[in-house]
């Protein structure tokens, strides 16, 4: 029979609240991908999409795709489908290394600049609301240790 007790309860040798935090941790980015894309629907983005945008922005250059792959901590399969789809788009366009014409680079175009820049007006708007559900201190504590944890787990 597993122990369990109103101050550690364990099931099976593990610890409840361990369980409901890796838990909560797989929900929280759907949650908040089923938060933010419906936004973001009217641009013609995801959040994903606008992620490679932003990166691509970031970069001030074309990037390799599996340099945007390890950024999005995907798989570069994905990433080339998306990159696929924000071409048909007109968002990016694939050009090639010129150091190495195997290589291929995504690069942003204008209206990929202009849709992002929607996409940002939008997010501004996320980061206020989120901004109400946690204290300055919270949002600090939480940005600790959710960075802990990606460090332990990059």
């Amino acid at each position: 029979m597993p122990y369990t007790s109103h101050v550690n309860e364990k099931i099976d040798g593990i610890d409840e609240k361990i369980l409901r935090l890796l838990g909560l941790l797989y929900r929280t980015e759907k949650t908040t991908e089923a938060h933010i894309n419906p936004l973001l629907q009217p641009i013609g983005l995801t959040c994903a999409q606008h992620q490679v945008l932003q990166h691509l922005i970031m970069a001030g250059e074309p990037l390799p795709l599996g340099l945007i792959a390890e950024k999005l901590h995907s798989v570069r399969s994905n990433v080339t489908q998306m990159v696929d789809r924000l071409a048909a788009e007109g968002l990016v366009e694939r050009v090639f290394d010129p150091a190495d014409r195997r290589r291929v680079l995504a690069q942003i175009t204008q209206e990929g600049h202009r849709r992002f820049e929607a996409a940002s007006q939008l997010e501004r708007q996320v980061v206020q609301e989120l901004g109400t559900y946690f204290s300055q201190e919270e949002r600090d504590q939480l940005i600790i240790l959710l960075s802990r944890l990606e460090k332990a787990w990059a």
